[in-house]
């Protein structure tokens, strides 16, 4: 005997729209964690102090500035956190903003694929239930004309009274 599944499919709501303040806070959201984070660093590192201070001293020149970051200091291991120049930041925060966008776009996708396979499985499954009923309405109606004909063929059993 099988098991069939007999759930219901019910869909219920509707598929996320896009909402432009939503995308606008998902931004703000990433930009923050941009600038709150070493991702608006960049991390310079030597091996010996002339060769960290030189590269330091060129990303100074260049625009960059001294992070919140600890230096370290240890032999062989000489490291900073340089904050990015305005110019370099603009560039990843439009790329933040473009990869947040497609994000936002992609989940909304994915909701609309996700309602409309649902849609799609509630409607097969209403026809195959409607089917189900005609296939199981037919039956009834053979059987129905099968037992009329067995009724007919024999007359009722006559048993004398004592």
């Amino acid at each position: 005997m099988t098991n069939a599944n007999t759930d219901k499919i019910v869909i219920k709501g509707i598929p996320a729209k896009f909402d432009p303040s939503e995308l606008e806070r998902r931004q703000q959201q990433s930009l923050w964690a941009y600038q709150q984070t070493s991702q608006c660093c960049e991390m310079i590192r030597g091996a010996i102090p002339q060769q960290f201070l030189q590269a330091v001293s060129d990303k100074m020149a260049a625009g960059y500035t001294l992070s919140k970051y600890p230096i370290t200091m240890e032999s062989l291991n000489y490291s900073a956190h340089l904050v990015k120049p305005p110019v370099i930041q603009e560039v990843d925060i439009a790329a933040i903003k473009n990869d947040v966008r497609l994000a936002y776009r992609a989940e909304l996708e994915a909701c609309h694929e996700d309602y409309k396979q649902r849609l799609y499985a509630q409607l097969v499954q209403a026809e195959e239930s409607k089917q189900a009923a005609k296939v199981q309405a037919a039956k009834d109606k053979v059987y129905a004309d099968l037992k009329r004909q067995a009724d007919q063929t024999y007359s009722p059993l006559v048993f004398p009274e004592a």
